[in-house]
């Protein structure tokens, strides 16, 4: 399988080398990898050098060969009860989950949520990403939570590869309000975050992938990605996934998942996404999943 330019990425070779050191490193080192991160449960202090990870890199990294050998428009049923899964996209894999969360659930995220504070993002060049009228909280993914269960099922579904830990896999569950006319321009998720999980939590707002399953895109750097969607359009390029009636069309309580990564450790900049400017409160949440043990913030 052909992978886009990795500039300055690192190798698979590198990370299993990387691998292997932070296993047998002093706790103070892994510090040094590990910083902290927003939500008590992601903490450096959690690493530990007696991790037994079930899966190698190539294999964790990679999509699932059963996500992978779907069709785009394909449904697969029977991975979890009531779950629904579609293929919407090859390139980056992008999937949308139905009946994800149930009326009661979703509400129970979007109230149980404390502390919003101004929603904000600061990239790798120390450059803020703009979001507008968006406010953000975190949930601890706590043993027996809604945020925990709903962690542990994406995974199964999504990432069976790897094993499970809710310490180190998986960030704290992102809650983000906007307000009417919020958005959040294009940006890419990255910070080794190898797959995002957005969850639709009351049936407002949509997500543009504006290079999904584009033939004439190639981009290996954030500025490439950036300049080739100049030309791009929600509703002629890329993959519309709206709860507004267009596109693949989603409602409240699903979800639309996609890998930000190849599975030989570069950056997949066709995952670059927006929030499209929202014509009413719109509420959302996220999980970000990392390569197990690795979890940076």
């Amino acid at each position: 399988q052909a992978f886009a330019r990795c500039n300055g990425a690192t190798h698979l070779s590198m990370i299993k080398a990387i691998s292997s050191v932070l296993l047998l490193a002093p706790l103070h080192l892994a510090k040094a990898w590990f910083p902290p991160a927003i939500g008590k449960r992601f903490h450096a202090e959690r690493f530990s050098t007696s991790v037994n990870v079930l899966a190698s890199p190539e294999q964790a990294m990679g999509i699932p060969s059963h996500l992978e050998a779907m069709v785009i428009g394909h449904r697969l049923e029977g991975l979890l009860a009531g779950v629904t899964v579609e293929k919407i996209s090859s390139k980056p894999p992008i999937f949308v989950l139905r009946n994800v969360l149930s009326n009661t659930e979703c509400q129970s995220l979007t109230e149980g949520v404390s502390e919003l504070q101004p929603g904000r993002t600061v990239n790798a060049l120390n450059s803020e990403i703009k979001r507008k009228f968006s406010s953000v909280g975190w949930v601890d993914n706590e043993v027996g939570s809604v945020t925990y269960e709903l962690a542990e099922k994406m995974h199964s579904i999504l990432m069976p590869n790897q094993i499970f830990d809710v310490d180190r896999g998986v960030e704290p569950m992102q809650v983000v309000r906007y307000e009417e006319g919020g958005e959040y321009v294009l940006h890419h998720d990255s910070k080794q975050r190898l797959l995002t999980v957005l969850y639709y939590l009351n049936g407002s707002g949509e997500t543009w992938f504006p290079l999904a399953d584009s033939q004439d895109a190639f981009c290996s750097n954030r500025f490439e990605a950036l300049k080739l969607c100049e030309t791009k359009h929600p509703t002629e390029s890329g993959v519309l996934v709206s709860c507004e009636g267009r596109g693949v069309q989603v409602q409240k309580g699903d979800a639309v998942a996609f890998f930000n990564y190849f599975e030989n450790g570069c950056v997949d900049w066709k995952a670059i996404h927006a929030g499209l400017p929202t014509s009413s409160t719109k509420w959302i949440a996220n999980h970000w999943y990392h390569h197990f043990p690795f979890s940076f913030h």
